[in-house]
This record gives C-alpha cells, sequence and structure tokens, in this order.
C-alpha cells in the first residue's frame, strides 16, 4: 500500500511540474512533506475592477512551486488571471508541493469582486460620494409568499455587502404571489423639486418572466417615483434603471419588490442599488434608449380599440388635507377633453381624471398606447397609468400596463407613448388613469388623440 502510494504521488508531481510555468529544481525525495503555512506570504491575489480579472501570483521559493485550486479544479501555474463576472467574495486554496508530496494543510486567500460586468448598460456607481444609498443598510420589513394565493413561509434569504440573495423554493403563477418589502436604517427624503436617478442589478437563476421593482414612499403605495417590470433571463445580470424623472415628495423611501411568476427552485440576486440626484454626476455614461415609436394606426380608425370602446368618466380632485372638491370643468370636443382646475393641488393623486373603459386585455397580447396632453402651463410629475378597472369588492390597482410619470410643457403638444406592452394578468375591464396633482391654480388641460392598439412595429 505504501508502495502504491508514492507511485501516485509520484505521476501527481511529475503533472504538475508539467504545468508550471516556471518548475523548480527538486533535490530528490526525502520524506520531508512542506507546511503550506510556512507559504502564506508567497501567494498573492490582486483584482483589475476595472475588468473583473483576478490575478493569481507565487512569489518564487526554494524547492517548492504553487497549488491553486478554484472551484475544485488543479492549476500549478507561478502565475495566471481568471476572469470572474459576478460581484462577490472568493476563495482560492492554496498548496505547495516538493519531490516528497504536496503539502500537509492549505492556506485560503479570499478576494472581492466589486460590480458585475453587464451585458448592456451597468447601472450608476455604486461607491460614488453621491448615492444616496452609501454606507445605508437595507432591512427585509415583511415577505407575502403565496402560490396560488395562498400564502407560505417565508423565503430564506442571505443579505451580505449590500447584495440579497432570495431563495423561492416553490413556483408562483402571477405577479405579486412573491412580495419582498425593503426598508432602510435611516430615512431617505425626495423632492418634487428634483429629477433622480436610479439602478439595481438582478439576476435569476431560472428564466423569470417579470421581477417588479417600486421605490416608494414607506406606508403609502400609491407615492411612488417608478415602478418597473422587467424580464430575465437565466443567469444573465440585468440592469433596472431610470434616469432623470420626476421627483415626488417622499419621507422615508422602501422597495417594495415581487417574484411572482418564478419557477420552483429560483434564488434571486438584487445587487448595485444606487440612487441619487441626477443634478450629480457620477461620469456614468447613459445609454440612448433605442426602443422605436411604433406605427399608429389613425385615431378615428376601427384598429384604434379606444375608438370602438365606451366608457365613463369620474374624477377625484381634493384639498390639501384629501378632503373631495368639487369636480373640475369638463368639456368634450370630439376625441378631446378639456380640463379647468381653477385651485391648486399639492400633492401626487390629488387631482385624477379617469376613463372607465369596456376593453379588456389577456396576457397575451401586446398593446400600443399613446396620448397627446396639452397644458396651459409647465407641470411636473403628470402621471399616466393603464391599469385593470376595480370591481365593487376588489381593487386591481397592482394590475397595469404601465405606471410612469412626464413633465409637461405649457401651451404644447406633449405626446405620451409606450409600446409593445402586456398585461401581468387578465383584464376584465380598462381604466386610464391620468393625474395632475401638484398643478397650480387656473390650470388647464386638454387631452386627446388617444390610440389603444395591437402591437405595430
Amino acid at each position: 500500500m505504501k508502495n502504491i502510494f508514492k507511485y501516485i504521488a509520484g505521476v501527481l508531481v511529475a503533472g504538475f511540474a508539467m504545468t508550471s510555468c516556471s518548475p523548480e529544481d527538486f533535490t530528490g525525495a526525502n520524506g520531508n512533506i512542506p507546511q503550506a503555512s510556512d507559504y502564506t506570504d508567497n501567494f498573492k491575489v490582486t483584482v483589475d475592477q476595472t475588468t473583473n480579472y483576478a490575478n493569481f501570483e507565487f512569489t518564487s521559493a526554494p524547492g517548492v512551486s504553487p497549488i491553486w485550486i478554484i472551484d475544485g479544479a488543479y492549476q500549478a501555474s507561478y502565475g495566471f488571471s481568471k476572469y470572474y463576472r459576478k460581484k462577490g467574495s472568493y476563495t482560492v486554496e492554496c498548496k505547495v508541493k516538493n519531490a516528497n508530496g504536496i503539502s500537509d494543510g492549505s492556506i485560503t486567500k479570499t478576494f472581492e469582486i466589486e460590480k458585475t460586468i453587464m451585458n448592456g448598460f451597468g447601472g450608476f456607481v455604486e461607491d460614488s460620494e453621491f448615492n444616496m444609498f452609501k454606507g445605508v443598510t437595507f432591512n427585509v420589513a415583511s415577505f407575502y409568499y403565496a402560490p396560488g394565493w395562498g400564502q407560505i413561509a417565508d423565503p430564506k434569504y442571505t443579505y451580505q455587502n449590500g447584495a440579497f440573495v432570495v431563495s423561492l423554493p416553490e413556483a408562483t403563477t402571477d405577479q405579486w404571489q412573491a412580495q419582498m418589502h425593503v426598508e432602510l436604517d435611516k430615512a431617505i427624503a425626495l423632492s418634487v423639486d428634483k429629477t433622480y436617478d436610479f439602478s439595481v442589478i438582478i439576476t435569476s437563476t431560472t428564466k423569470h418572466p417579470g421581477v417588479t421593482v417600486k421605490v416608494q414612499q414607506k406606508g403609502d403605495d400609491n407615492t411612488f417615483i417608478n415602478m418597473q417590470r422587467v424580464a430575465l433571463d437565466a443567469n444573465e445580470p440585468k440592469c433596472i434603471w431610470f434616469s432623470n424623472v420626476p421627483g415626488v415628495n417622499i419621507t422615508d423611501l422602501k422597495f417594495a419588490l415581487d417574484f411572482g411568476g418564478n419557477e420552483a427552485n429560483t434564488d434571486i440576486t438584487l445587487e448595485s442599488f444606487v440612487l441619487k440626484d441626477h443634478a450629480n454626476d457620477d461620469g456614468t455614461e447613459i445609454p440612448e434608449v433605442q426602443e422605436p415609436e411604433p406605427s399608429w394606426v389613425k385615431v378615428d380608425s376601427e384598429d384604434n380599440l379606444w375608438n370602438g370602446a365606451t366608457f365613463t368618466n369620474t374624477f377625484f380632485y381634493a384639498n390639501p388635507d384629501w378632503s373631495a372638491r368639487p369636480n373640475p370643468d369638463l368639456v368634450v370636443d370630439g376625441n378631446a377633453y378639456t380640463l379647468t382646475f381653477p385651485d391648486a393641488t399639492e400633492a401626487q393623486w390629488q387631482n385624477q381624471f379617469s376613463f372607465v373603459t369596456d376593453l379588456s386585455a389577456d396576457t397575451e397580447t401586446a398593446y400600443d398606447f399613446c396620448v397627446t396632453l396639452n397644458p396651459s402651463t409647465d407641470l411636473k410629475g403628470v402621471t399616466v397609468k393603464l391599469v385593470q378597472t376595480d370591481e365593487p369588492d376588489v381593487k386591481h390597482d397592482d394590475n397595469f400596463f404601465f405606471a410612469e410619470q412626464t413633465d409637461l410643457l405649457g401651451n404644447e403638444d406633449n405626446k405620451f407613448w409606450v409600446a409593445n406592452k402586456k398585461a401581468p394578468k387578465d383584464m376584465h375591464a380598462i381604466s386610464l388613469v391620468l393625474d395632475f396633482g401638484g398643478n397650480p391654480a387656473d390650470t388647464k388641460v386638454t387631452i386627446k388623440d388617444i390610440i389603444f392598439q395591437t402591437h405595430r412595429d
């Protein structure tokens, strides 16, 4: 048995010697196995954080050569590099060998990859002085994990170095069946007088139909600066981001995240959270959004689904204390609707005007939507939301094609459009909700040329 062991060890040593970049001259076997701990300082790992290449180097020592073990694979070079795409902490196990064999024990070197390399936009600078999340700790306030809408035990998660990994053992089918609510250890406030940039990188271990990220006021689901639902390919990091988005008055920011629609045994990673005032330049080159505008049908054509719809209009025009004012005046002229707001409002959702239609939608058909808005004065942060209509006993305000805010120039036609959108869940009826909350007194807004069509390139 002893002879067999020596034969195997000799073959292993010979194999490593042949792969080594700088083989040492050995003086011959004498039974002295090296101790790895004696060579701790000879093993060095450095990382080029601009390229995500880790560089492994062994400083030559008499009579020994290195063995690096990375993810179970052996490497016997004195110097080499390895690419790491994902942000995180990594380790390499280090041993040495001489003519007598491989060292007793090993040492472990740990190194950090600071940022995930992306296909496409990689987000804003996480460690910038302008990142409002710098130095902030995120805390999971609650989960709602409900396959088939029956709540089960919360999923397991880890939080390390500002990144979450959430493990979802059971599949869900619908949006909002796998919610995660994240709060901050100190209050972060946003202002309606500013615009903001945001980014987060998300990776799913399985293909995912749509992860939702909502940046909102703690305790108020209706006050949010942005909400997006983005599909993910398996193991492909994707940046969810916005830039120069009009602010809303938020006193204590939180995240509502949703992974509904996940496959069983899915892990979701969320990392590199950045929020900053758009006026503060962190050096990020923002990509041009290449979404093409669709080919629009004529407003009065049969292909405009809105043209064949019937609808009623509803109002919510509120005082600063949210008590209702009298409805504003509405004048209808063909497909143009002109509203007159005599009094100012102070906050988002204090000046809502809705079209409650008999249109419906399934989850398979993609749609395009556009509307032209012409106010008598500049308006900031106007909300446009195309959403499932509430029923008497059931609210559906979380099932929408989009919910976006836009700035409007006074006395100009401002065309707002979105393309190729699908409903997260079937909609028995569709409502268009417009909110002009924050308007000055004596404001008029004309709403016209609404088009809702099946998607056209």
